[in-house]
């Protein structure tokens, strides 16, 4: 007990001594979870209607194959995130595309999330961070490609708890929340994230994990050509 009431005072040194951008990426790093396959579903809420997707997921922490699982209609269609890549299959068309980055801020599949949330780097490279009373504050850097004007990170125990996006003019306009961190393999994967467009009531977008499975990913489903065919 006298050893661990010694080193109490070291590791709490040690994470007050971590820059505003460490946390950031500390945190971003917890994240994106151990690699792990699964199933996640994703449902998209609107005042008209409700739908809801199945995902196969695969992923290394790094890089991520996304297939769609259900409804039928939109089953088959694949995508690939390799760092700054991206790669779409859609089976109507037959053929895999490349995004170009004018495409990133679309949306996936109708829903409150783009392409450039699940890529998810631009926290770290697009902005410059800061901290103010326990919320890490981002600003953009000059001529970074982001709509925002500043983006708040609230984090509980190193984890995040809640992201605000701000527009230009300061006004917030979108909010994600992270729910039921599980501790996989010495890293963390939040089972609930919702995401609310604040600009218009009853747009709002939840990811839950259904089923999961924490091991080695085989390296084919990070190749493009196994986004027809599957991993």
């Amino acid at each position: 007990m006298k050893g661990m009431l010694f080193y109490l005072p070291v590791l709490l040194a040690l994470a007050s001594a971590q820059t505003p951008l460490e946390k950031l990426r500390i945190a971003l790093d917890r994240l994106r979870g151990p690699a792990h396959q699964g199933v996640y579903e994703l449902q998209v809420e609107r005042l008209e209607f409700v739908r809801t997707y199945r995902l196969r997921v695969y992923t290394d922490g790094k890089r991520t194959h996304l297939r769609v699982l259900e409804p039928g209609n939109e089953a088959g269609q694949a995508f690939l995130f390799l760092g700054e890549d991206l790669y779409l299959y859609d089976p109507r068309l037959g053929r895999t595309l490349r995004l170009p980055p004018a495409g990133r801020g679309e949306r996936f599949l109708g829903s409150d999330l783009t392409f450039q949330d699940l890529m998810g780097r631009d926290l770290e490279e697009f902005f410059q961070v800061a901290e103010t009373q326990g919320i890490l504050v981002l600003t953009p850097k000059p001529a970074a490609p982001t709509p925002y004007g500043k983006v708040e990170v609230h984090l509980k125990e190193g984890l995040i708890e809640r992201i605000l996006y701000y527009d230009q003019r300061g006004q917030a306009v979108r909010e994600l929340r992270l729910a039921g961190y599980q501790g996989l393999n010495g890293a963390y994967l939040p089972r609930e994230m919702e995401l609310r467009d604040l600009k218009r009531p009853g747009h709002r977008t939840l990811l839950r994990i259904a089923e999961i499975q924490v091991g080695a990913v085989p390296e084919r489903c990070f190749n493009p050509l196994y986004l027809e065919r599957g991993c």
